[in-house]
């Protein structure tokens, strides 16, 4: 899974990326949301974070990490 894969949630607002990924876990007024978007070997989660300026997408970032971080 690469990062060019959610080039195109650049730009939206909060409700349209709830619209597409859902609610998951986050809170609608905090500037970073993440998802889990998937699994990797070894047991590692694919986790994207999305952070927000002027209630748009301005960051995204795919990162991988173990256990229930």
């Amino acid at each position: 899974m690469k990062k060019e894969n959610f080039n195109h949630l650049l730009g939206k607002s909060r409700n349209e990326i709830i619209q597409e990924l859902g609610h998951g876990f986050n809170y609608f007024n905090n500037e970073i949301w993440t998802y889990e978007v998937g699994k990797a070997l070894f047991f590692r989660k694919i986790i994207l974070s999305l952070t927000f300026k002027n209630e748009n997408v301005s960051e995204i970032k795919l990162s991988k990490v173990f256990g229930k971080s």
